[in-house]
């Protein structure tokens, strides 16, 4: 009864999942009240264009950092004390009203990404047309791209200001306030061939009693319509990373990956019905693989999943591309 007459005379709304005070909630995120909502630290413009961080990355400058295993890596938040709060809240107290939330924040991220991965490729189509011959040899910037026939297509990332994806950043409300649109947007040119993710190790995992990245990783795939792959297994126990410096985070992450035993099985029977179709179409691809994961770093960990991942193709004969993307980049 005194639940009943609390509720009577209470303000109109329900109890907000991170602040938990009473008032109408978001519409387009879940479980969280509009202030809340504010105060999502998007990251609303890249600075660096390689690891997709909002102020400048003095990482992605380093020569040997030029080599990693993914094209480019994009995250829809930054990672401040708010997200942390979050994060922590679902990832280490087990907390699942926060996973359609973070999901929705992760599927905002997506396309973002998306649409300026989109309208590169748009960019490369019309030059190819209109110079054949600068399409053989495309332009690399050594500084930021990794020698490699992968870096043709990321070597000319326009700036910020001249992407679609900053309109989404600058409003991710007009995405995240109907996810079905995801849907409903005409097919965009870069779209990955299957949505993959970080695996936890067995210890981790019946300690949590499950995997945040894989979580993440299935509700994108279900909202997009995408095929969600476990190509991975973690050997390696390794404590957290948070209390690591990034050496011996690097030097960590080098062994702790293993591709899983069906994992070239799934991404050749991928590969077949892809190249089908697009040779079919007048021409071929890479495989194009996502790669996800709650928080970017330092990149150690996606680096090593991914050559982990590539060497495999390599040695099976299927030419791949990893792209990554994340909740949150520190």
């Amino acid at each position: 009864m005194t639940h009943r007459l609390h509720n009577l005379f209470a303000p109109p709304g329900a109890t907000c999942l991170t602040c938990g005070t009473r008032a109408v909630l978001s519409p387009t995120y879940p479980g969280i009240c509009t202030r809340c909502a504010q105060q999502i630290p998007w990251i609303r413009s890249i600075r660096c264009q390689r690891c997709g961080r909002a102020i400048g990355c003095p990482d992605c400058s380093r020569p040997h950092m030029a080599n990693r295993s993914f094209i480019c890596n994009r995250s829809a938040v930054q990672y401040n004390a708010l997200m942390k709060e979050w994060i922590s809240m679902y990832k280490f107290r087990g907390h699942e009203r926060y996973a359609p939330l973070l999901t929705s924040l992760l599927i905002q991220g997506f396309q973002a990404m998306s649409e300026e991965l989109s309208l590169i490729a748009a960019k490369e189509t019309q030059a190819s047309v209109a110079h054949p011959a600068t399409f053989a040899l495309p332009p690399v910037d050594a500084g930021f791209h990794p020698p490699s026939p992968r870096a043709s297509t990321y070597a000319r990332v326009q700036p910020p200001s001249a992407l679609a994806s900053a309109a989404v950043r600058a409003n991710p409300q007009a995405v995240t306030r109907n996810p079905q649109s995801l849907l409903q947007t005409p097919k965009p040119r870069w779209r990955p061939d299957a949505v993959t993710y970080v695996p936890v190790s067995n210890e981790r995992l019946a300690e949590r009693g499950f995997n945040q990245a894989e979580r993440l990783a299935t509700g994108l795939a279900a909202a997009c319509r995408l095929p969600v792959v476990d190509l991975l297994q973690r050997r390696i126990n390794t404590r957290k990373q948070s209390f690591k410096t990034r050496g011996e985070r690097i030097e960590t992450m080098k062994e702790a990956f293993l591709i899983g035993s069906d994992a070239m099985d799934i991404l050749r029977d991928f590969y077949i019905g892809e190249a089908g179709l697009k040779t079919a179409r007048g021409h071929a691809c890479p495989l194009q693989l996502l790669l996800i994961d709650d928080i970017y770093t330092t990149g150690s960990t996606l680096d090593a999943c991914g050559r982990v991942i590539l060497y495999a193709a390599v040695s099976s004969d299927i030419p791949i591309e990893i792209y990554t993307l994340t909740l949150a980049r520190s």
